[in-house]
């Protein structure tokens, strides 16, 4: 008897460490890490993960949501709202502000300096956020783009007026952030409605951006300032409502723990290596685009060798990510259900080329280029409201229809095809047609519904929480770099096109109705200002001949750019069919709750 005890008691002693050997198993086969392929990494600890899969039924009990998480959502929105008015705002009158400031062919920079920032930083600062401190992350930026959004208000020059652009696009770089916060707050089968509230509050603020920016231009030649202080104003109360009531729970709240690191751990799980080659390469392209955009030739070594120098380090930043380790920027996890998140960021991408040149930028130009208003910053920015009233209204359908069939795919297919007889229409716009603009407008909204209210809630539905800010980051800075892509080549389009035939075409028309050949110049002055009084010797016939060569030449220019973007639209169209469902992941977990549930008994949390 007392032998069996003995016997007995040992293989209980044993069994616990049985036990762990088993769960280290289990948990090393879960985050797949190979042993004889990564021996050397072992130096350094992979952030611990389990997949999406694994996450999205762990623990997966209801959570009541009261006013905390609807509150944090809110401020979230706003603070989406003051990052989109800083992109709309001033890209919408950006000849209005070239006109006052001069230096037309860097004007580009205003918009592509915020960008270039968040391009860069989007990644790593969602990464920093997933591994050290979501809020100060979320909280510390605005305020420096309050202190940008000031320089700019009181720029001098367009040079100033860049710089504090780039002072701005700190906060552009937390949308990692603050797009990441309402997804992990509400549960899993409302992630299709977070980002939708997300995109109303980004519509919201381009609605606010259009309208708001062409009624303070109207005021006078500097109205355009008060874009900037209005901005200063958004961008202190998105840091003071986070600070006050955003409170994410401590790491040993959360479902999953995580062991408390070393200042080493800590960079390493940054991705040093990775964010060092990203941030160049995604610089380096940048600035070589936008000085292509007008500024120099592509043959000029001020573009083409940091043009080179970019795509270098993006190789090397793709092979370190692939060879390098597993959970850098670019973790493996992301891949290990399906492709979904290639597809999601290409598609990404391709709506960053497509909104923030095409729409954002080329649609007023074509408005005022082609005569469909008035030479009046408010009169077009209250045309674009056939386009920003219909792209708000029409996501609440969008989202609705992924929320209660648990499909993101379907959506996107309809949206993108829409955008699509949109962008064949534009390639073939004519001067004439004024009001079909206003209906390419509506149809332009519809389009735009779609993409910006489900392809983030697609590529974090490949992500664990612990790399959940990182793969929010990642999609937003390949929005981003397709925004440059997309604005430094359709100007460079515009701008070839107009160089090679918009001053002899004009001159030509005018000439040709009796205006002497020696005023050509003072003419072709006159309509780069908006006006044509003062032209020696013109007369109303040769002012409405040089207008109407005027409106051809820009027309030309402007479906050739359009149509540059028809093939990248199919392509995005090929990536979205491929999208695999995400149906079983919309649970109902909650990976980091705001509500208080630490007391809640086991039978309410089953």
């Amino acid at each position: 008897m007392i032998t069996s005890r003995s016997a007995s008691m040992q293989q209980q002693l044993k069994r616990p460490e049985l036990d762990m050997a088993q769960g280290s198993e289990k948990l090393a086969g879960a985050v797949g890490v190979g042993e004889a392929d990564h021996e050397p990494a072992r130096e350094q600890k992979e952030t611990p993960a389990l997949p999406i899969e694994e996450e999205a039924v762990q623990d997966a009990y209801h959570v009541h949501l009261s006013w905390r998480s609807w509150l944090v959502v809110s401020i979230s929105c706003f603070a989406i709202m003051s990052q989109v008015f800083v992109v709309v705002a001033a890209g919408s009158v950006i000849a209005f502000i070239a006109r006052d400031l001069g230096d037309a062919a860097l004007s580009g920079w205003v918009i592509q300096g915020p960008l270039l920032v968040q391009a860069a930083l989007a990644p790593v600062v969602g990464r920093l956020s997933d591994v050290l401190d979501r809020k100060a992350l979320a909280t510390a930026p605005p305020l420096v783009a309050l202190a940008g959004a000031v320089v700019c208000a009181t720029a001098p020059s367009m040079g100033v007026l860049i710089a504090g652009g780039f002072l701005v696009g700190t906060t552009l770089a937390t949308i990692s952030v603050v797009q990441a916060i309402p997804s992990e707050i509400l549960p899993l089968k409302f992630r299709a409605l977070a980002n939708g509230f997300a995109f109303a509050g980004g519509a919201i603020g381009g609605l606010i951006g259009t309208v708001g920016a062409g009624a303070v231009t109207n005021i006078s030649a500097g109205g355009w300032r008060y874009i900037f202080w209005m901005q200063a104003a958004f961008h202190g109360i998105t840091a003071l409502g986070l600070f006050c009531f955003y409170w994410p729970p401590p790491p040993k709240e959360n479902t999953r723990r995580r062991p408390r690191m070393s200042l080493r751990e800590c960079v390493w799980a940054c991705d040093p290596v990775g964010s060092f080659l990203f941030v160049g390469s995604a610089t380096l392209m940048l600035l070589a685009l936008d000085w292509a955009g007008g500024t120099y030739a592509w043959a000029d070594p001020r573009v083409a060798v940091p043009l080179a120098l970019g795509l270098g380090l993006l190789i090397l930043f793709a092979l370190y990510e692939w060879k390098g380790r597993r959970d850098g920027l670019v973790a493996h996890v992301f891949f290990r259900r399906n492709a979904n998140f290639a597809y999601a960021v290409f598609a990404f991408a391709v709506e960053g080329w497509i909104f923030y040149s095409a729409v954002n930028a080329v649609v007023p130009q074509i408005v005022l280029h082609l005569g469909f208003e008035a030479d009046d910053a408010w009169r077009i920015s209250v045309r674009q409201l056939s386009y920003q009233l219909v792209v708000l209204s029409a996501s609440a359908p969008v989202t609705w229809y992924a929320t209660r069939y648990k499909d993101l795919q379907s959506p996107l297919l309809v949206t993108f095809t829409v955008f699509l007889v949109v962008s064949i229409c534009y390639a073939n716009i004519r001067p004439s047609w004024d009001a079909a603009q206003i209906g390419l407008n509506v149809l332009a909204g519809i389009g735009q519904s779609g993409p910006l209210t489900l392809l983030v809630a697609c590529a974090q539905f490949t992500a664990p929480h612990a790399y959940l800010s990182t793969a929010t980051g990642l999609a937003f800075s390949a929005r981003a770099v397709g925004g440059a892509f997309g604005s430094a080549v359709l100007n460079a389009i515009i701008a070839g096109r107009l160089g090679r035939g918009y001053a002899d075409a004009v001159g030509a028309a005018a000439v040709g109705a009796g205006l002497p050949e020696a005023d050509v110049p003072l003419l072709l002055e006159a309509l780069g200002s908006g006006g044509g009084g003062d032209v020696p010797g013109m007369t109303p016939g040769a002012w409405e001949a040089a207008l109407a060569a005027s409106r051809s030449e820009y027309a030309r220019a402007y479906r050739l750019a359009w149509a540059s973007v028809v093939p990248f639209v199919v392509l995005a169209i090929i990536a979205v069919a491929l999208l695999k469902g995400v149906k079983d992941l919309m649970t109902e977990k909650v990976e980091a709750t705001v509500e208080r549930v630490a007391g809640e008994s086991e039978t309410a949390k089953t």
